[in-house]
């Protein structure tokens, strides 16, 4: 079966809820989820019923944005219902129920007629879940259960209902405990190893996993924060519920990997029956270099792959580059020169052509206004607008990108045109580019810049590999891919059954 790999987020916010600190309106949020996303939900605050009494009454602020979001449930049917396009932009209507006896979750509605179910035990939400056909996505699972944590309580999720969890999002990796991405933006703390993914798959629990944003500046799919890659049939509602539930699912912190992985030929999500022998596929294809690839097995590493290894025998245009165009930012704050800037710029080619390309824009500095697009792209041409500042972005990282695919030779050129913040014209050869990066300045100190990354070659971004596993009993497998930039991906597991014991082993089990 053909499937389409589409990118989308299952879990963000705006003012629509919690007022006081989530920022932007919900048009201002669909519009930047079609311009860059293949379908999204917006999951706005809406209820907490074990809510503690916070210093200073803060809890009252909680309070006041769920009965807000509430008041805008109706409006917020009817904009999610204009915007979703079956076979364009499937646009998903959904909202967040926390707890913290629970653990928080996202709830999904397959359709336009879903209403809010605000219970004060996961059984009611559960049972909610199985009459509408929604789906309920647990999120920041790496905190301690409990207050102030509210992070996963595994006895409470059903996977009939549950059948994908997020493990990353700005509150960071949930994979495991000791792994990069910890937990350090929120007051709920750090992350407990009971609650990563790596102990619900030690007991038994089949999940896929996403990524999604939890954004709270209203800007869906924003860069560093989170996406969800589906495999889906078809680009509808319909499909996308049928993937999630399938488990053909991915999570990327941010760079758009593509991933392919199968055991004996199925997808990941898959439950295989017993078998000994397990033939593994796994194919990648970055937007940096790759530094590793490894696939688990119950959790223990049982192969890693280092592209690096063929880099000797790498010739960068045997095939298609990635090339990273990197601006942003000026002056630190402790200047007192607190400044947004306004991005207006062109890419051309000369004999070489723009295969695809990938937006990495963040989502602060918050703004109803100004957007991050890109405005025009052709094989020879592309055109985007975008805004950075120090003040107000994610992680301390002051800076958007575009990257692209080209195909060309060391002597096709690379023009960059910019017309704000300054009107300036850069030329460069694409071999060139292929043996260092390089480096421009919009003025003199302290002014914004912008990096033309070294090229990437087809034989550090791109890799396959095939192998063979044996088993004997249950066994499950996942793949991890890190870049040389630091992004990630997890695939969802594979699981083989284990064969049924005799009577005879089952004795000796028992007695031994």
């Amino acid at each position: 079966m053909a499937y389409h790999l589409l990118w989308g987020d299952l879990h963000n916010h705006n003012s629509v809820g919690l007022f006081h600190y989530s920022k932007g309106s919900l048009e201002r949020t669909i519009e930047i989820a079609r311009s860059h996303l293949d379908f999204f939900a917006f999951t706005g605050h809406a209820h907490w019923h074990d809510m503690p009494v916070m210093p200073n009454d803060g809890h009252l602020k909680w309070r006041e944005g769920f009965e807000h979001h509430t008041r805008m449930w109706p409006k917020v049917k009817e904009l999610i219902a204009a915007a979703n396009r079956d076979g364009e932009f499937p646009a998903i209507l959904g909202y967040e129920w926390h707890s913290a006896e629970f653990g928080d979750r996202c709830v999904l509605y397959p359709n336009d007629d879903g209403e809010l179910c605000l219970p004060t035990h996961i059984a009611n939400l559960t049972g909610h879940a199985k009459r509408t056909g929604a789906i309920l996505c647990p999120h920041h699972l790496g905190y301690k259960s409990g207050l102030p944590g509210r992070g996963a309580n595994w006895d409470a999720v059903d996977e009939s209902v549950s059948p994908v969890i997020e493990i990353y999002s700005e509150h960071g990796g949930a994979e495991r405990d000791r792994g990069p991405w910890p937990y350090v933006r929120h007051t709920n703390g750090p992350r407990t190893t009971f609650n990563a993914l790596q102990h619900a798959l030690a007991l038994g629990k089949r999940f896929g996993v996403v990524a999604g944003t939890d954004d709270h500046f209203g800007y869906p799919g924003a860069y560093g924060e989170g996406l969800a890659a589906v495999y889906a049939t078809a680009r509808t509602r319909a499909a996308l519920f049928e993937a999630l539930r399938a488990r053909r699912t991915y999570a990327v912190t941010g760079d758009r990997i593509e991933l392919l992985f199968t055991v004996n030929g199925a997808m990941m999500g898959s439950v295989l029956p017993p078998t000994r022998e397990r033939r593994i596929e796994i194919a990648v294809r970055g937007w940096d270099d790759l530094a590793m690839i490894e696939l688990l097995k119950d959790n223990r590493v049982v192969h890693r792959h280092f592209p690096e290894d063929q880099a000797d025998s790498c010739r960068p245009f045997a095939g298609p580059v990635k090339c990273r165009i990197e601006f942003g930012w000026g002056p630190w704050t402790a200047l007192g020169i607190p400044r947004t800037a306004d991005w207006l710029m062109a890419a051309r080619l000369e004999r070489a052509q723009f295969r695809s390309h990938m937006p990495c824009f963040q989502s602060g500095p918050m703004d109803e206004h100004r957007r991050n697009k890109v405005l025009e792209f052709s094989p020879n041409v592309c055109r985007w607008q975008s805004y950075t500042s120090r003040e107000g972005c994610f992680a301390e990282t002051p800076t958007n990108a575009v990257v692209f695919e080209i195909m060309g030779e060391p002597d096709s050129t690379l023009t960059l045109e910019l017309e704000s913040p300054v009107r300036k014209a850069f030329r460069y050869a694409l071999g060139d580019l292929a043996k260092s990066s390089a480096i421009e300045f919009t003025a003199t100190f302290p002014c914004e810049s912008l990096i033309i990354h070294r090229l990437v070659p087809e034989a550090m971004y791109a890799a396959q590999c095939s192998l063979t596993d044996v088993g004997s009993g249950g066994d499950f497998y996942y793949v991890r891919v890190t870049q040389a930039n630091g992004h990630m991906a997890w695939s969802s597991p594979i699981w083989v059954e284990g064969r049924p014991c005799s009577a005879a082993q089952a004795t000796s089990l028992r007695t031994s």
